[in-house]
């Protein structure tokens, strides 16, 4: 069956009638853009004559006492206002005649534009008569227009289309951009300085940058650390110069990941703040102090940006999901999607600050529910898909969207400082929490037990000796085992070492001797006293060397009155009596330090019981004998003189009943004849 084309008005059938509108539509757009095309030239060609007779206008300035000259032909035309305002009276007019019902008044749309156009040229004085009204666009290519700018839509990153203009849909960083804040301030005044921006990814860097650009008056231009080099920044400069030479015009330069200029490149910014050539805006993820020249700091303030708070990051996936459901609805034809509030909220602290992360959670989950089950066209599902928290968890535990430990960044240093200080502070849960984070993240598990073998002897020391070889132990079985149950190893070594009684008497002691080294750097060329000095030459016994010491293993407990110290540093002390400090937080309740010092004391007692201990246990030793297994018990009364029982014999009770057999899978009622109760 054949069908009319709204385009042509041709007889067209209806399996080819869509082709054939669209190829009516492209061959009108065709046309009409050639006239343009044509009407471009003669505009371009005039402008380029005017340019050459007039050479202010080449550099873009007019002289002001001279009046811009007016087309004979232009002057007596009717303006674009003028043209809507009588349009809109027009079709007003035709209105209330249709609806008293004139019959010269026809409601056929396509026939309306006519009639219209009539009724003007007829009523209407010359000058309007002579201005043809453009024709009306078909309903078809309106939604055709409207399709293609939805798909255009759809192809860019929902975050790049979120992206802010204004400082009204900027989120977070209230302290920078907040009531009286300092960067607001600033933009508003637009007496922008040079500054850093630094904050970890998705908190906003870029989007600040370059909404400061669209609210100053001055000439914009960004660029890349990742993609530019010296010779793109000394054209910026040139560029600059000419601006500001010529117009009196500023300009703004955006360096985005400025720490990828090695510190070359970034000396060439230090000329052109100082001259004020232009202003630079650096954008930066990593720590300054780290990757910026000292120079560059002190020429530039430094603006830390928070990651976005859980409520800020919640405002922006609702502004996603306003967009999201509509391409849903008029692009794909699927029902819209909803999110309750703990959908929001764990789509939000997953995303940890980070806005961008939170918008690629959502059209990931957009993605998951785009499928023929949601379509509109099902009529098994009808109305709004409501999702909960309980349904997104199944879908994004298992990926890892977003990664807060870098090994090589800032977060690397930061996390093991934490480690360290609350294994120092005595705190298992802690220790173990930041060392599950950096393992989590990639980090090097010898570089951990590295940490922790230091930790034995700087924090522990001589309080708990035992855990210097522990920790070194430690470290062979990880090598011995790998990874991933090597992750157990540091655990144990970790809680070990945070429970472990803290001493730093011999780190003290080091780093005295160092100090008194830094400030009296004369004290290294003080000479050894000549009787702890080594003589292994005659020549060196004749000078003295070695002459009048005292060798201590020779006297009583080894004391012996002889200085080691030279004479300048005698009664200096670098190892204090104490192991920890003296002062008291006021923090910390008095019933803590009690309890502190009680377990000290307990700790004490042990080690002084364990001590005895092993002297009666070595003494013990010293006075048993021998065993012959091939001697009879009379031949070797020295060793069985009653004495020789221990814990950890298969006969407590020492019977030494050699002449029958001993079972030790039998109780004693079980074997009589070795107990000798026959």
């Amino acid at each position: 069956m054949d069908a009319t084309c709204p385009i042509c008005s041709k007889s067209v059938s209806r399996a080819l009638l869509e082709r054939h509108v669209n190829s009516c539509l492209d061959t009108q757009e065709s046309a009409n853009g050639s006239q343009d095309q044509e009407e471009v030239v003669i505009v371009s060609e005039d402008v380029s004559k005017k340019r050459r007779s007039n050479p202010l206008l080449s550099l873009g300035l007019k002289m002001d006492s001279k009046k811009p000259k007016v087309d004979k032909g232009t002057k007596n035309r009717p303006s674009l206002t003028k043209l809507l305002i009588e349009e809109r009276r027009l079709k007003k007019e035709r209105e209330d005649r249709l609806a008293k019902g004139d019959p010269g008044v026809s409601s056929d749309p396509d026939f309306q534009g006519s009639q219209d156009h009539l009724s003007q040229a007829s009523k209407e004085p010359k000058a309007i008569s002579q201005v043809q009204t453009p024709p009306k666009r078909s309903l078809i290519l309106q939604k055709s227009e409207e399709l293609a700018q939805l798909r255009r839509e759809a192809s860019i990153p929902l975050a790049q289309r979120l992206r802010p203009k204004s400082l009204g849909d900027y989120f977070g960083q209230e302290k920078l951009l907040g009531k009286n804040g300092l960067l607001r301030n600033i933009i508003q005044a637009d007496h922008v300085p040079s500054f850093i921006l630094w904050g970890v990814p998705g908190v906003g860097k870029t989007t600040l940058a370059r909404i400061i650009a669209s609210n100053s008056s001055s000439k914009f231009v960004e660029l890349s650390g990742s993609q530019s080099n010296s010779k793109d920044l000394r054209e910026v400069f040139t560029q600059a110069t000419n601006e500001k030479s010529l117009t009196g015009r500023s300009t703004i330069l955006f360096l985005d990941e400025i720490h990828r200029f090695n510190k070359g490149v970034q000396d060439l910014l230090l000329p052109v703040i100082e001259k004020g050539v232009l202003t630079v805006i650096g954008a930066t993820t990593e720590n300054p102090s780290f990757t910026l020249n000292n120079a560059l700091l002190s020429r530039m303030h430094t603006f830390v940006m928070e990651p976005l708070s859980t409520e800020a990051v919640s405002k922006v996936i609702n502004r996603g999901l306003y967009q999201v459901n509509r391409l849903r609805k008029s692009l794909y034809k699927l029902h819209f999607i909803s999110l309750n509030k703990d959908a929001v909220k764990y789509l939000a602290e997953l995303a940890m600050g980070d806005s961008r992360v939170a918008l690629n959670l959502l059209e990931s989950v957009n993605a998951y529910f785009s499928t023929d089950e949601f379509s509109t066209a099902n009529k098994d599902r009808t109305g709004v898909v409501h999702l909960t928290a309980e349904m997104l968890k199944p879908l994004l535990s298992s990926r890892n969207f977003h990664q807060m430990y870098d090994r090589v960044g800032e977060s690397h240093y930061d996390t093991i400082s934490a480690f360290h200080k609350s294994v120092r502070g005595s705190d298992p849960d802690a220790a173990v929490f930041y060392l599950t984070k950096m393992l989590s993240g990639g980090e090097d598990p010898m570089f951990l037990i590295r940490r922790m073998i230091v930790i034995a002897s700087e924090d522990i020391g001589l309080r708990d000796s035992s855990c210097l070889p522990f920790a070194v132990a430690a470290k062979e079985a990880l090598e011995f085992v790998g990874m991933p149950e090597g992750e157990i190893i540091l655990a144990h070594c970790a809680v070990k070492l945070a429970r472990a009684p803290k001493s730093t008497k011999s780190y003290r002691a080091l780093r005295t001797a160092q100090a008194l080294l830094t400030e009296h750097p004369e004290y290294t060329k003080l000479p050894i006293p000549l009787h702890i000095r080594n003589a292994p030459t005659k020549l060196m016994k004749e000078l003295g060397y070695g002459e009048s010491y005292r060798y201590n293993p020779n006297f009583k407990h080894g004391k012996v009155h002889q200085s080691y110290l030279p004479p300048e540093l005698e009664g200096t002390k670098f190892v204090e009596d104490v192991h920890l400090g003296t002062q008291l937080d006021e923090n910390v309740l008095e019933d803590a330090y009690k309890k502190a010092e009680q377990l000290d004391k307990e700790y004490k007692e042990f080690k002084k019981k364990k001590k005895n201990e092993l002297k009666q246990k070595y003494m013990h030793a010293l006075r048993q004998h021998s065993y012959d297994e091939n001697l009879p018990k009379e031949a070797q009364p020295e060793y069985f003189d009653g004495n020789e029982k221990d814990e950890y014999s298969d006969d407590p009770d020492c019977t030494n009943n050699f002449s029958h057999p001993y079972d030790e899978f039998l109780d004693r009622e079980s074997q009589p004849e070795y107990f000798g109760e026959e």
